[in-house]
C-alpha cells in the first residue's frame, strides 16, 4: 500500500435500495478497496437510498442519507479533496451541473462513474466500467474517458479457478428483483434442470421472497441477502443471471453463464458482443434462459470453452486502472 502523502481523501457517491439494486454500491465498494489499497487514501462514502447491511461495508466510513434527501447540499459539507459520483441515471439531481461546477471552483476533483457522460464538460474524468461505450452525437467537451474489459470494478475476492463439471447452479435476479422473476422463475428451473441438480437462488436485499414450487423436483435452496456471492461464485459449476454488475463477477471466476436482460432493451448492445465475445450465453428471456442453461449443463466442452475465454477476458480488473488514472489527476 502506498503512503497517502498528499493527505488526500476521497467521497465516494452511489445508489443503493428497493428497485435500484446493489450494483452502483459494489462497484464504489471496489473503487473504494483499489484507492485504499493502492494509494493509502482516505475513503466516505454517501449512500443515498435504503439502509442495507454488509459485512464489507464496515472498512470504510460511510453514512446513509434518503432518496428525498438533498443530496448536493449533503456533498458540499463533506471535507475532502476528490468525489467520485456513481448515481443511478434516473435518480441524478436536478441540480448536478451547479454541484458539479461549485466543487470544482472549490478546487475538488471530480469523477463520473458510468451515468454522467451527458455532464463531460462538468468533470475532470470519465470511468466507465464497460467494454462498450458510444457517447452520443452531440457530446462535447474534451474531458478523458476511460472504459474497456480492463474496467470492470468488481467485489471479488478469491483468484479464479479452471471449470470442473458438476451440478451447482446459481440463479441471481438481481439485488432488488426489479422484474419479479422470483415468482415465476424458480419452478421455471425446477421443472427443467436435471433430476441431480442443486439450486442456489440468491434473494437480495430489496426483493420479495420467490415463489417456491410445492413438489421439488430438485434440491433448491435460498440464500437470504448475502452479504456477499463470491462463496457461491467459487462453488458453482453453473449459472444462470440478469445481466448486471454480478455477471461480470461470474465471468471472473470462469462459471459458465447464461445472462438475459429483463429491463427491454436497453442492454443490447453490450449482450450482443458478450455474444461476439463467446463468454457466456445470451439468451431472450428468463423462459429462454432456462432453456440454454438445460442445453449448457449437457455439454462439457462449451463449459470449458465459455469459461476459458470469461477467464481471459478478465483477467485484468478495473481497480488498478481507476486507481492510477486517479493518481495521474492529482499528481
Amino acid at each position: 500500500m502506498e503512503v497517502n502523502r498528499l493527505g488526500m481523501s476521497v467521497l465516494i457517491v452511489c445508489h443503493a435500495g428497493s428497485g435500484l439494486g446493489l450494483g452502483h454500491l459494489v462497484r464504489s465498494l471496489a473503487v473504494a478497496r483499489a484507492l485504499l489499497h493502492e494509494l493509502g487514501i482516505n475513503i466516505q462514502l454517501l449512500i443515498q437510498g435504503n439502509l442495507v447491511q454488509r459485512d464489507d461495508l464496515a472498512e470504510f466510513e460511510h453514512q446513509f442519507c434518503g432518496l428525498d434527501e438533498d443530496l448536493s447540499n449533503k456533498i458540499q459539507h463533506i471535507d475532502v479533496q476528490i468525489v467520485i459520483f456513481d448515481l443511478h441515471p434516473h435518480l441524478i439531481p436536478e441540480n448536478i451541473d451547479i454541484l458539479l461546477k461549485n466543487l470544482r471552483q472549490s478546487g475538488r476533483k471530480v469523477i463520473g462513474v458510468d451515468s454522467l457522460v451527458s455532464h463531460r464538460d462538468s468533470l475532470d474524468l470519465i470511468f466507465i466500467p464497460s467494454f462498450h461505450f458510444s457517447p452520443a452525437q452531440n457530446l462535447v467537451g474534451a474531458t478523458p474517458v476511460i472504459f474497456g474489459w480492463d474496467c470492470f470494478l468488481l467485489n471479488v475476492q478469491y483468484p479464479s479457478t479452471v471449470w470442473q463439471p458438476g451440478n451447482q447452479v446459481l440463479a441471481l435476479a438481481g439485488g432488488s428483483d426489479a422484474t419479479d422473476l422470483g415468482r415465476t422463475w424458480p419452478m421455471l428451473l425446477n421443472e427443467a434442470l436435471p433430476d441431480n441438480a442443486e439450486l442456489n437462488w440468491v434473494t437480495g436485499p430489496y426483493a420479495q421472497q420467490p415463489v417456491w414450487p410445492h413438489l421439488h423436483r430438485i434440491s433448491m435452496l435460498n440464500h437470504q441477502s448475502p452479504s456477499g456471492l463470491n462463496d457461491l461464485m467459487i462453488t458453482a459449476n453453473y449459472a444462470v443471471t440478469v445481466y448486471g454488475v454480478s455477471f461480470f463477477e461470474l465471468l471472473y471466476y470462469g462459471v459458465p453463464t447464461v445472462v438475459f436482460s429483463p429491463y427491454g432493451n436497453k442492454d443490447d448492445a453490450e449482450l450482443l458482443e458478450v455474444a461476439v465475445e463467446g463468454v457466456a450465453l445470451v439468451a431472450k428471456d428468463e423462459v429462454d434462459a432456462v432453456a440454454k442453461l438445460k442445453e449448457l449443463m449437457k455439454d462439457d466442452d462449451l463449459a470449458v470453452s465459455l469459461s476459458q475465454r470469461a477467464r481471459q477476458r478478465m483477467s485484468i480488473l478495473g481497480g488498478h486502472k481507476i486507481a492510477q488514472a486517479i493518481k495521474e489527476l492529482i499528481a
